[in-house]
């Protein structure tokens, strides 16, 4: 908590993720490894829903370095209350996970397709699609809500008014990541 207040500060200046990747890096490298060693304790401290949402926002970040550690700490915070590793605390991360994908998770789906369609290279798109794969594995049904609301949001035209996406083009990727059974498979959906 002591190291978040300041690093967000200096996050909250204006372009502050794109000035300073390298303070992300480290940032979402620190939050990944405590989701590791204890996840419990940062699922419940006051700063998690903060990170969660400048994690949200760092998807966006061009930075390879910084982008990955980002997807990291997404898809390990995700995975945390999905894996069954039969240790006494897995119904209380389950838990706790679900009531922070409750709050956040539709907006996180929103911003995840967002950056794959618009801000980031492809090499990226494998660390999207594991992401959206720990989603899916969460709650496959909201997941599949969420996905079809973020892709109603997705602009069909250019602003010259030419067409970028069809309907049956949105319907076919919907279907294709909703039915994936391996991780694999989205991210082939998100390279279409």
């Amino acid at each position: 908590q002591a190291l978040c207040i300041p690093t967000f500060q200096l996050l909250e200046q204006p372009n502050g993720l794109q000035n300073h990747p390298d303070t992300v890096d480290d940032l979402f490298r620190l939050a990944a490894r405590f989701i590791q060693r204890s996840p419990v304790t940062l699922l419940r401290s006051q700063v998690m829903i903060p990170i969660l949402q400048w994690a949200i926002a760092a998807t966006t970040l061009d930075h390879r370095d910084a982008n990955c550690s980002v997807m990291k700490f997404l898809r390990d915070l995700i995975h945390t209350g999905v894996a069954n590793d039969h240790e006494e605390d897995f119904e209380v991360r389950k838990e706790l996970i679900n009531q922070v994908m409750n709050q956040l998770g539709q907006q996180l789906v929103n911003q995840l397709l967002h950056t794959c369609c618009f801000c980031l290279p492809p090499y990226t798109l494998p660390d999207v699609a594991e992401v959206l794969w720990e989603i899916m594995q969460i709650d496959r049904p909201t997941f599949c809500r969420w996905l079809e609301n973020s892709l109603k949001g997705l602009p069909k035209e250019t602003t010259g008014g030419a067409i970028q996406v069809t309907h049956k083009q949105l319907t076919d990727f919907h279907k294709q990541v909703t039915s994936a059974e391996e991780c694999k498979q989205v991210c082939w959906a998100l390279r279409d």
